[in-house]
């Protein structure tokens, strides 16, 4: 409710707030698993009831916070939910994704077996197969849903930077609880109760009263204690 905000092509926009304030409600609009009740939800001006489901997914594609893998090759995952990809397609998913030299450390390359859930992969590694999977067609919107909350601070630091050049060319919505995450986005807006109550950048967010400001000091006295 109460929410209006604008995306420009190209540019990260992060969406925080406490739990339930509904951050997977937002997603699941845009990835329209749900309808709105009012208002309307554009993607480059077209409203997203009239754009078929078949192309929206197409140009939407999300990475969610536990890479959903299955026991199978590493190829047969990257390629899952679209057959038809080409072997250069799902090699330049995997450069994408910077998994592509760990593909090729592997005695079976391409053809490795992934154990169910990836019980055989680092969480890293993990993570770059989810993001493998996401860009193998090549998506003008990713959705990141708290994606490297999981992940220890070193492997988060070198999947960080992976996210950086992903993001570069793409609108992105990051679903994070982490003030650091959000930080490094051109946008944030914050939810509570299921309403947007701040829009800006860090800087501007930070010196203002709310819900935003409360999270960041809350996280700040955490990191603080021993």
């Amino acid at each position: 409710k109460d929410l209006s905000f604008e995306a420009n092509p190209g540019t990260s926009v992060a969406v925080v707030g406490p739990s339930g304030s509904g951050k997977s409600t937002l997603l699941s609009l845009l990835l329209r698993l749900y309808e709105p009740t009012e208002g309307s939800i554009l993607v480059d001006d077209y409203e997203i009831r009239d754009i078929k489901l078949s192309s929206l997914r197409k140009h939407i594609a999300m990475v969610p916070q536990e890479p959903i893998l299955f026991s199978g090759t590493i190829a047969g995952n990257i390629v899952y939910g679209r057959g038809d990809a080409s072997p250069e397609e799902i090699v330049r998913a995997a450069k994408a994704a910077e998994l592509h030299d760990f593909i090729m450390s592997l005695p079976e390359k391409y053809e490795a077996r992934v154990g169910e859930q990836g019980t055989n992969l680092s969480g890293g590694q993990k993570q770059r197969l989810a993001f493998a999977m996401a860009l193998l067609s090549n998506p003008s919107i990713l959705i990141l849903d708290d994606t490297t909350s999981a992940l220890d601070a070193e492997t988060e630091a070198r999947i960080q930077v992976t996210l950086d050049r992903i993001m570069r060319t793409r609108t992105t919505f990051i679903i994070t609880h982490r003030i650091s995450t959000a930080m490094r986005a051109d946008r944030i807006l914050v939810l509570d109760r299921g309403a947007m109550v701040g829009w800006g950048r860090h800087s501007d967010l930070i010196n203002k009263e709310g819900v935003y400001r409360q999270m960041a000091e809350q996280q700040r006295k955490g990191e603080a204690e021993p």
